[in-house]
């Protein structure tokens, strides 16, 4: 974490590349390490982008259902880039946060979804919600295709993960009323940095760019974006959400650290107590994901690995 440290940037533009260069060497070092944990692909849909990475456990957690838990990943990019299999010589930062939790017992998915410009609002959440459902009444083909001899996944313990743009995604897909009525249970997401509002001072997502794209003019924006999903919810609808874990890095942009302390004052004031918030000590935006396997930097994968095995299993602490 020492390089990442050294650059005193935060803006996502400024840091980005700088921080997967910084990693390369890294993980490059652990690759027979990381690469040990078995992947195998699937196509869950029709579309060219509708493919899903699944990293089997070679300990896997069993849950009070004798089965494996299962987290999807959902990665960002910027509504208009990202995928689950970087090219060389980034190869290894997406399969190195597969096999982290996956060697922490979670059979752990990381699927793509369309991006900008072929998507507009909600296509992204609609692919997010079909691999879900597809590895849900797969299970059994998932569990047949591994090489090792492996429980069948927990459809009753699935997480769901996303970072930056792909947070928003995730949010959309439980609060957005024709999706969430449409999407299995969830026991748990994980919202990692992602936007709550679109209308942030000093940054032009609502008047140019993917954001415009995606979700629309500045009136559809404020109808479609997180924060008006979860205030439109119903007492009763936000008490049947799943369980929600906040995380974002000590050294997020401005705009998005303004984002978080909005986020948890709005998630207290509708569930009546302070959101759970993993923070990650000495990370810049891109940084956390990329320290998976790193052996530096992965306090915050572990703190994520102890809140979906307390959903499980129920708290050990007083």
């Amino acid at each position: 974490m020492d390089i990442i440290a050294k650059n005193p940037e935060t803006g996502i533009d400024k840091i980005n590349l700088y921080t997967l260069s910084a990693f390369v060497p890294i993980l490059d070092e652990r690759r027979a390490e990381i690469e040990k944990i078995e992947k195998k692909t699937f196509k869950y849909g029709q579309r060219h982008r509708h493919n899903l990475d699944v990293y089997y456990p070679d300990q896997p957690v069993l849950t009070p259902n004798a089965k494996v838990p299962v987290l999807f990943f959902i990665y960002g990019g910027g509504y208009n880039t990202g995928s689950r299999q970087f090219p060389p010589p980034y190869e290894m930062g997406y399969r190195a946060l597969g096999s982290f939790f996956a060697q922490r017992g979670f059979i752990t998915v990381i699927p793509d979804y369309r991006l900008v410009p072929e998507a507009r609002f909600p296509a992204a959440s609609q692919d997010i919600r079909d691999a879900i459902v597809w590895v849900k009444d797969n299970a059994a083909t998932i569990k047949s295709s591994s090489a090792r001899s492996i429980q069948e996944l927990d459809s009753e313990h699935i997480f769901v993960m996303g970072h930056s743009a792909g947070a928003a995604h995730v949010k959309v897909m439980t609060m957005y009323e024709p999706l969430r009525k449409t999407l299995p249970p969830l026991r748990g997401v994980i919202w990692n940095a992602g936007p709550w509002f679109f209308d942030v001072r000093g940054e032009s997502f609502h008047t140019s760019g993917p954001v415009r794209f995606y979700f629309g003019t500045p009136e559809q924006q404020r109808e479609r974006e997180p924060r008006t999903l979860w205030n439109n919810l119903t007492d009763e609808e936000v008490q049947a959400h799943p369980e929600i874990l906040l995380v974002q890095a000590e050294r997020e942009p401005d705009w998005l650290q303004v984002t978080g302390i909005e986020i948890a004052n709005d998630l207290k004031r509708r569930l009546g107590k302070e959101p759970k918030r993993v923070v990650g000590v000495g990370h810049n935006h891109v940084s956390p994901n990329w320290a998976l396997c790193s052996g530096q930097g992965e306090q915050w994968g572990h703190e994520v690995t102890e809140w979906m095995r307390e959903r499980i299993f129920g708290s050990t602490g007083s």
